[in-house]
């Protein structure tokens, strides 16, 4: 079966909406990631639907909004949806964050295109669907963490090939406008099905002559970082992650993890640094099947050209064979652990439970083995952690810092905005030290709105209210700055930058708060209208949190002869 127009378009949408208009200070939600306090990056799930649905007969463009609209103040969204008719369009729900942006998104497709059908899919897609039918705009959800064949058939269904009631993994509205859901039986015990999703996107960009839809975050045109994916699911029970065993289980019927296989991951690699020098991150850590998988992963990338920095993902601390296979297989590795924290209680307390001199242990010999930058990641906000202990982990990086140098990047942010629907700490709650505030679909939609990102946090911890992890948070932000001046990991001017950067964040926040309390409404809108231009400007100087995460680029952002080959030799293979 062969179709010739668009048949899906790809919306990734920003996670509010309405952000342009709106008053919102920096929010440090988002500091730990390479996209920005509205997540404008879209996951790489959506580029392997595209792939997998052209491979078999369909166009499929991808359009990231978010970036759009953060890069193009005159681009209207709006606009470009009613320009664009499809035969369906999918609106990304993967993050909970997205709940506003993508529920907007679908009632300006529903506005403006009233028979096209509107498909929505991703982990808060699947957690939420009977929620999602209450919204006339969502005609059908997409649930379970691999979408591709259920999407397929369903487009399939919707050509009239077939029936939706025979499409596995979906919700939709029958005949009487009642919510069915179909068996979430598609949960693939491997990712054989996956193909070279940036060849897709290469290629998407180039028919719809749409070099901007396809960006993957701000900045990406310059600083193009790729993700490789090895696996889904997980064998780990991380107490807040909604992508835990438990939850995987317990809400998308994975009872096991699916794997790429190594000659793939491998493949994969090949294909972006023919394309790129740009960092390549792993995704997920290439131990967890066992060592036998990584050490033929690392085997296999010994043999394929890459000089690009691979950033490998680290869900507990490795050893010393690990690393020397590594630094065998990758002239430039980079490593990341995320510890959570100084204190062995509270870390095994959220699922992690190994010490802190395996950490130690596993730093020096990363850095021993010719690791180019490590970074080591630290979450306020858990349960047991008060104020105190959040203090401890920053002397802790500063002791880390004194031992391994300049090459060790420890960071900080706050466990936000939202408990994981699904983890471990939002379904057990009471038990794990952590108090529910925000329950509902709507009730995630509604704070998303909120200016102060105090209001848009989820939970409360067994030791600190909402207020005391937004205090802690830009306490330990400025002391962690200032540990990383002293140690030179960090430059003088940046520190001093980020430290102004840091006081008017928390300035403006109590700013907001005192004209909230004002009683003359008409002097207090005035005040919310001034204090908007100033949060504007603010945000935009926050790009530089962005710069600690930032891996070396090894040559040029693009290899345009490079692409035109691959692009060539795609054309031949199809």
């Amino acid at each position: 079966m062969r179709f010739q127009r668009t048949d899906l378009v790809l919306l990734h949408p920003p996670s509010v909406y309405d952000f342009r208009k709106m008053l919102l200070p920096p929010r440090p939600i988002a500091d730990l990631v390479p996209s920005g306090a509205l997540f404008e990056m879209f996951p790489i799930g959506f580029s392997f639907l595209g792939e997998y649905l052209e491979r078999n007969g369909m166009k499929v463009r991808v359009a990231n909004l978010a970036v759009r609209m953060l890069e193009e103040p005159r681009f209207d969204p709006a606009r470009f949806i009613a320009r664009t008719a499809p035969r369906a369009f999918g609106v990304g729900f993967h993050w909970l964050p997205h709940a506003q942006g993508a529920l907007e998104t679908a009632k300006i497709c529903k506005r403006e295109h009233p028979e096209v059908p509107v498909i929505m899919g991703g982990y808060s897609a699947t957690l939420f669907h009977r929620e999602l039918m209450e919204h006339p705009e969502v005609d059908y959800v997409i649930r379970g963490d691999s979408g591709e064949e259920p999407l397929l058939r369903l487009m399939r269904a919707l050509y009239g090939d077939g029936d939706v009631s025979a499409v596995p993994n979906l919700t939709y509205r029958d005949e009487s406008g009642q919510a069915v859901s179909t068996e979430l039986s598609w949960v693939p015990a491997d990712l054989s099905h996956l193909g070279d999703n940036y060849l897709y996107m290469i290629r998407s960009a180039i028919r719809h002559a749409d070099y901007r839809g396809v960006r993957a975050f701000k900045g990406w045109w310059s600083y193009p970082v790729a993700a490789v994916l090895t696996v889904k699911g997980c064998t780990r029970n991380c107490t807040f992650c909604g992508g835990s065993a438990y939850a995987m289980k317990n809400c998308f019927e994975r009872t096991g993890i699916a794997l790429r296989k190594p000659a793939d991951v491998a493949a994969d690699m090949a294909s972006i640094a023919s394309f790129t020098s740009a960092p390549v991150f792993v995704i997920g850590d290439i131990r967890q099947p066992g060592e036998d998988y990584a050490d033929e992963v690392l085997e296999r990338l010994s043999r394929t050209p890459v000089r690009n920095h691979v950033v490998l993902e680290l869900f507990e601390p490795a050893g010393r064979r690990f690393f020397s296979r590594a630094a065998a297989a990758l002239p430039n590795f980079d490593i990341q652990l995320s510890c959570e924290t100084h204190d062995e209680e509270i870390r095994r307390r959220s699922g992690k439970p190994y010490s802190n001199a395996a950490v130690e242990e596993c730093i020096g010999a990363a850095l021993a083995a010719g690791c180019s930058k490590f970074d080591i990641f630290f979450m306020i906000g858990l349960a047991g952690q008060d104020p105190a202990s959040v203090m401890d982990t920053v002397s802790w990086c500063d002791s880390l810092l004194a031992d391994n140098g300049r090459r060790l990047n420890p960071l900080v942010g706050p466990l936000a905005p939202f408990l994981d629907p699904g983890s471990l700490a939002r379904e057990e709650a009471d038990s794990r030290g952590y108090r529910v505030l925000l329950h509902t679909l709507d009730d995630h939609v509604k704070a998303l709105l909120e200016p102060h990102w105090r209001d848009l946090l989820g939970y409360e911890t067994d030791c600190m209210s909402r207020q005391d992890i937004v205090d802690a948070t830009y306490r330990a932000l400025r002391e962690l700055n200032r540990v990383k001046a002293k140690h030179g990991q960090i430059d003088a001017t940046y520190a001093a930058e980020m430290e102004g950067f840091l006081d008017e964040n928390v300035a403006m926040l109590d700013r907001l708060d005192r004209i909230n309390d004002m009683d003359d409404a008409a002097l207090r809108d005035a005040e919310l209208d001034r204090l908007k231009s100033e949060a504007d400007s603010l945000r935009a100087r926050g790009e530089l949190v962005k710069e600690e995460l930032a891996w070396p680029m090894g040559g040029p952002a693009f290899r345009y002869r490079s692409i035109a080959k691959m692009l060539l030799k795609g054309r031949r293979a199809a």
